[in-house]
């Protein structure tokens, strides 16, 4: 395919299968504090003997991105709306146990991007923490990544409260730039090198439900139904040369600040996973194609 940091596969609800574990009383020692032990993400054992294969197949050691719930989306799931500081130190607390079994794990393979899924931080405005508490919170919540050597993402639905982000310890904002190139002009380059931070961008869409639109209108069909439709938005739509002139796009506001490049998310929307594979090779091609390029 072509992807340099897969993440792990996830089957299940990203807020569920940590609050599950957090809020079940023989996992804590009293409620939502965590037993260390009993942190842990399943999928990074099954990963964890394919690297080893991997390993002894291509004598490299498997890089992974691993994406965890932040303590925000935690919190809103939880307790909802009202604000209570020492619940929300706790979850940040339990995030960062989870993010140290996940080292301890990787026997085979190498943590190279913990990403903290923390798409509420924009998308709502119950949010009644101060910023402070905000900082306090993601930093609890990396640190430990970072002292590992690992980057620690946020991914965020827009960069809006990047500067935020730039008061934490977080060295990587992810957004999603492919479907609102808007999103560019909220980010001032000056502070995120003065900051240290780089970012993460989409550069390949997924809002399949307006591909779906573009199709039906232009062909006269019901893509839904007639499935061999659906890919005209690999082979018409998200090519990887409209993919690598995003990444063009981009490159030249932000220059070396970006560090890595992917789709936007919402795959898990997607009807057909042949065609969200594609999407992906498309990605790998068009940042690759990018990369070749710039190196000439």
């Amino acid at each position: 395919m072509g992807v340099h940091v897969p993440t792990y596969p996830q089957f299940r609800d990203m807020i569920g299968q940590f609050l599950d574990i957090i809020k079940d009383e023989k996992n804590c020692y009293e409620p939502y504090v965590l037993r260390e032990e009993n942190a842990k993400i399943l999928e990074l054992e099954i990963i964890d003997e394919v690297a080893k294969q991997y390993k002894k197949e291509t004598d490299k050691t498997l890089e992974v991105r691993i994406c965890i719930a932040g303590p925000t989306d935690l919190y809103l799931q939880t307790f909802g709306a009202t604000a209570f500081v020492d619940a929300y130190h706790i979850l940040a607390q339990d995030i960062g146990k989870f993010i140290k079994q996940a080292f301890k794990t990787a026997k085979n393979f190498k943590i190279k991007v913990i990403a903290l899924d923390e798409i509420s931080l924009e998308l709502t405005d119950k949010i009644e923490f101060s910023d402070a508490a905000i900082i306090s919170a993601l930093t609890t919540a990396s640190t430990y990544a970072l002292q590992q050597e690992a980057d620690i993402e946020i991914h965020l639905y827009s960069p809006l409260k990047y500067k935020l982000i730039c008061e934490t310890p977080i060295n990587v904002i992810g957004f999603e730039y492919a479907g609102n190139p808007s999103y560019l002009d909220l980010l001032d380059r000056k502070v995120l090198e003065d900051s240290n931070i780089y970012v993460g961008i989409g550069i390949s869409r997924t809002d399949i439900f307006s591909f779906i639109s573009i199709i039906n209108e232009k062909y006269g069909v019901n893509a839904w139904k007639q499935k061999k439709y659906m890919q005209k938005i690999i082979t018409e739509l998200e090519t990887p040369d409209v993919i690598k002139k995003r990444l063009e796009t981009a490159f030249s506001i932000f220059w070396d600040c970006i560090k890595y490049a992917n789709s936007d998310c919402g795959l898990a929307f997607w009807p057909d996973q042949d065609i969200a594979f594609k999407l992906l090779e498309n990605t790998a091609k068009g940042i690759n194609q990018f990369n070749a390029e710039r190196k000439d």
